[in-house]
């Protein structure tokens, strides 16, 4: 939004005019995808492609690396069709803004954006992160905080490594209350920053990189949330009160970010005089299932080992088709997992770690069964 201000880009050029480079597998649809595109997420790049590339814990140069990795990436819609929250739209931004301003995508944003907003603790590289005091956070097992295994991604800053301190956001909330004094953006293009752009559902819609839910009335709320795999981000601001907040936790689980949505709508209803929300509890109830099925898989495992030694069985077919459905099970386990989350299995590994480990656990138990039962039917 900075630089559509000064002038330097535009909201409707292609993203091809700054970065030739830039292509995906649809060469065509690649010269068509603009940057308004990428700032509404309508560019028709997926969730999924977005997340095959994040959270590597990559180091120097990695944003045009994996913006150049997005070169066989085939779009799941016509531009401009649908919203698709993608990690690869603002990547390709950040690498926009590298080329048009010949810096870092850290160094500008330091000079540029978190200097002027008094962000003094801020940073977008790994370096100048644990620098201003950052620290890894924890991935969750079983809702149990354990030291995170995922460093900081410094490929990741322009969709969702740039860390800051409360005090920074509280600052950063000041930007969309109109209180800096600096005039860091002009009311017009803070207007058209907040404009609701894109519907995403009933009452909620996707501004040039913000949220926005029911606007244009007094419970209008301009709000992003996000994730890495060992911390998540809630900061939402309300123009009819002037009030605004911010979440930052240095824990997370994919299956625990729902708890915070009644954490900020009980933090709005103290703002607005009315009675706090209960969070409710977190219940492992996923793990625990997958745990009891991973126990009934032991037993099953012990049963068909006493079978082994039993010597002769009947209905050797039975055994030798139960065997290979176990087989086929084993295999189909994980890719199953990734279709129905929507989610590449990097992913799934380190924002649900135990579900991951009781996956593998269940595939290989399943595979062992399936082999000993297929020997059962040939064992004479």
């Amino acid at each position: 939004m900075r630089l559509i201000e000064e002038g330097t880009i535009h909201l409707d050029d292609p993203v091809q005019k700054y970065i030739p480079w830039f292509t995906l597998k649809d060469k065509q649809a690649a010269s068509q995808i603009t940057i308004k595109h990428l700032l509404t997420q309508t560019s028709g790049i997926s969730t999924y492609s977005g997340l095959s590339i994040s959270d590597k814990e990559s180091k120097e140069d990695a944003i045009k690396k994996n913006v150049e990795g997005l070169s066989n990436v085939r779009l799941t819609a016509t531009l401009g069709e649908k919203h698709q929250y993608s990690n690869a739209n603002f990547l390709i931004l950040g690498a926009l803004i590298e080329e048009v301003t010949n810096q870092t995508y850290s160094e500008y944003m330091e000079k540029q954006v978190f200097l002027p907003l008094g962000m003094k603790h801020a940073a977008a590289d790994h370096s100048s992160a644990y620098k201003k005091g950052y620290l890894s956070g924890y991935q969750s097992w079983f809702g149990f905080p354990r030291k995170s295994t995922v460093t900081y991604d410094n490929g990741g800053a322009p969709y969702g490594y740039i860390t800051a301190s409360a005090t920074d956001m509280v600052q950063f909330i000041r930007l969309f209350s109109q209180q800096n004094s600096n005039d860091f953006l002009s009311k017009q293009t803070m207007n058209l920053y907040t404009a609701p752009h894109v519907q995403t559902r009933e009452n909620r819609y996707y501004g040039l990189g913000v949220r926005i839910s029911n606007p244009n009335s007094k419970e209008e709320m301009i709000w992003h949330s996000g994730s890495t795999p060992d911390s998540h981000a809630e900061v939402f601001f309300i123009p009819e009160s002037g009030f605004g907040g911010v979440i930052l936790t240095n824990k997370n689980h994919i299956l625990e970010e729902e708890e915070l949505i009644y954490l900020k709508q009980g933090i709005i209803n103290i703002l607005n005089g009315e009675e706090p929300v209960d969070v409710p509890k977190y219940i492992p109830t996923v793990q625990l299932i997958m745990t009891g099925i991973l126990c009934l898989f032991f037993l099953m495992s012990i049963y068909l080992l006493i079978k082994v030694k039993k010597g002769k069985v009947r209905k050797r077919s039975v055994w030798r088709f139960f065997g290979i459905i176990l087989l086929v099970l084993s295999i189909a386990i994980i890719p199953l997992l990734i279709y129905s989350t929507g989610s590449p299995w990097h992913s799934i590994k380190v924002f649900a770690a135990d579900i991951a480990l009781l996956t593998t656990i269940m595939a290989i138990l399943l595979a062992l069964n399936g082999l000993v039962s297929i020997y059962i039917s040939l064992k004479k």
